[in-house]
């Protein structure tokens, strides 16, 4: 056991790992606070070095350099994800970049230069490694017997920095890493997903849920319950649409001047804001149709797709209702052939149904094609006396919002041209020329008013490494202040009801409301389906949650917005959203900060405990 061997390719590898994994922290924290936690997970590296070490005798450098490419791109792929998500993307994020769609489309806009640094040892090792090979080195000589207890050593302290982590709040993955670190964030995750069992006995009551909410009723009775009884339901989901957009004009031209029409006959929210996780355009969609919050750092559409959610399609199908879906993309995209029948759909119309008409982007058929066609279902459904639900979920205006010239009809300055911004304003000009057609059509068949329709946005589209200082200058100019987190998350909800008046609800709400508000209307209680929105007619000093574009227990309430610290030492702050600026965080928000975390954490047990659904269950 006195056998000696060089360790220099250990040496030289451990030490370029420890580079990368500093630079990729700086990267994605923006800065080294908390940098110690690198140091305590190079145990699981020294490790896999180590055993590399004591069983590879031959091409030794050969592993080493396979591993290094399995993590240079590891870290690039981290980097480009967290400067357009602002957080840490799990295993299964990893996994399905592919599904990533704002994303893929947009990787050009996101790499940046500076992120081929994690390739930059490649250029050094070639010098290094010919200088070894020619001098025939024998630095760094380790006994292997040395080598073994390392090995023993390094696996003890990987496993107990592991077993030390695992049990904690898992609520946000940004935090997460921070504390713990990236690396090991990644197997707590694991072990969450595939260890841990949900508390059985959680107590998620719908009682429960709003006295951590603290939510307090308006008046006595349900205002507006039941007005829209019987009435068929619309709801259409436009892709990243912003409230900002909404009645502005460029050079003379509304950017939205369908939208800005239906506000004048409806109800209009101008306060909601996006709660989606992961899934982003599917979690819209799943918390329009549950009222429960997305998993956070994965896809409910992945992660939950086995299970049976009580949702909207189920309560309108009791009550006599045909619930469909229109999607022009592949339903096999972000699993919906599993979200679907998970939410109770009864039937789906995806991209086997629209085909490629008029296709716009990588995706699918235009939005012109996916609401004229869509609209023969409906009629058919009409003619027939047939109550529906139709959740419509529009495509064209999707990252990178450049369309055929054919498409565009908004002018705009100079100025515009080739930025972000520019074209988005040209994308949603188009989808809402396309919705404002739709529109127009259901009314001569004779749907409009016999129709509760419901139009909110999905999530934002300007956000994160896809926009440039040049498009932060324009949106600043258009909003006569700087482009801020609230003006990003910011949504419309609009709701138009027959023979109601026109009103705009100025009372904060999320997506999670969205549906309890729209059960209100309809008269159907919800008061046996755990929920954890709250109708907005109803309801107000609402807890705002978002637990993916933020750091977990960060929320929006009455007008300001709590940006929770990554970690203990991370200073929270407090924005104001009606006067842009940072105000004092006051002990009412710590306190409001811990009841958003009890809120996740009832959610994200509600959704473990959730039957699983009949894998014969399935549409079409």
């Amino acid at each position: 056991m006195n056998q000696k061997r060089s360790g220099i390719y250990f040496f030289l590898f451990t030490i370029i790992f420890l580079i990368k994994a500093f630079i990729l922290r700086y990267v994605v924290m923006k800065g080294f606070e908390n940098a110690s936690v690198v140091i305590l997970e190079m145990s699981y590296v020294i490790a896999l070095f180590l055993l590399i070490e004591l069983v590879v005798k031959k091409g030794k450098l050969l592993v080493y350099l396979v591993i290094d490419i399995i993590c240079s791109l590891l870290f690039f792929s981290i980097a480009i994800y967290s400067s357009y998500f602002g957080t840490v993307p799990s295993y299964l994020d990893l996994a399905n970049l592919n599904q990533i769609g704002t994303l893929g489309e947009s990787i050009s806009i996101l790499i940046s230069p500076k992120y081929f640094i994690f390739f930059l040892d490649f250029v050094l090792l070639i010098p290094i490694i010919i200088f070894v090979k020619i001098k025939k080195l024998e630095l760094f000589l380790l006994k292997v017997k040395h080598i073994g207890w390392g090995v023993l050593l390094f696996i003890f302290l990987a496993i107990l920095l592991f077993f030390v982590s695992k049990g904690d709040r898992l609520i946000d993955p940004l935090s997460t890493a921070a504390e713990k670190g990236i690396l090991n964030y990644e197997l707590i995750q694991i072990y969450h997903d595939y260890v841990e069992t949900a508390d059985a006995n959680a107590n998620v009551t719908n009682k429960r849920i709003m006295e951590v909410k603290n939510a307090k009723k308006i008046g006595d009775g349900d205002a507006l319950f039941g007005v829209a009884k019987q009435k068929n339901v619309i709801v259409i989901q436009m892709e990243s649409l912003q409230n900002m957009i909404i009645n502005q004009k460029i050079d003379g031209q509304e950017i939205t001047p369908n939208l800005n029409k239906l506000i004048k006959e409806s109800y209009y929210f101008p306060r909601v804001y996006q709660q989606i996780g992961a899934g982003n355009t599917s979690d819209a969609e799943f918390q329009m149709n549950t009222s429960l919050y997305p998993a956070g750092n994965q896809a409910i559409s992945k992660m939950y797709a086995n299970r049976k959610f009580p949702s909207l399609p189920r309560l309108l199908k009791d009550n006599q209702y045909k619930t469909m879906t229109f999607h022009a993309d592949d339903v096999t995209y972000w699993n919906r052939i599993q979200l679907y029948p998970a939410l109770g759909f009864e039937k789906y119309y995806d991209k086997s149904y629209f085909k490629d008409r008029d296709k716009i982007g990588a995706y699918g058929a235009s939005d012109e094609v996916l609401y004229e066609d869509s609209l023969k279902v409906l009629e058919g459904m009409h003619k027939k006396n047939q109550k529906f639900y139709a959740h419509i979920i529009s495509l064209s205006s999707h990252t990178p919002f450049e369309l055929p010239e054919r498409k565009i009809s908004l002018k705009l300055p100079q100025k515009y041209d080739n930025t972000v911004f520019g074209h988005y304003l040209e994308a949603q000009h188009y989808a809402d020329k396309a919705l404002g057609e739709f529109i127009e059509n259901l009314k001569k068949k004779g749907i409009w008013d016999d129709s509760v329709v419901v139009v909110y946005g999905d999530h934002s589209g300007l956000n994160g490494g896809l926009i440039q200082e040049k498009d932060n200058a324009l949106i600043g100019e258009m909003l006569g202040h700087g482009y801020t987190l609230a003006d990003r998350f910011n949504i419309p909800f609009i709701i138009s009801v027959p023979g109601q008046k026109a009103e705009v609800k100025t009372n904060l709400g999320g997506q999670v409301d969205m549906m309890p508000t729209l059960t209100n209307l309809l008269g159907i209680p919800l008061d046996k389906q755990i929920h954890f929105g709250q109708d907005l007619f109803n309801y107000e000093n609402n807890l705002i949650g978002m637990r993916y574009y933020m750091t977990a227990g960060s929320f929006l309430h009455n007008q300001t917005m709590y940006l929770a610290g990554k970690t203990e030492d991370d200073e929270s702050k407090n924005f104001d959203m009606k006067q842009h600026k940072y105000v004092d965080v006051t002990e009412k928000d710590n306190k409001n900060y811990e009841r958003m975390l009890n809120l996740y954490e009832l959610n994200d047990a509600y959704l473990k405990g959730l039957p699983v659904r009949k894998t014969t269950e399935s549409q079409n």
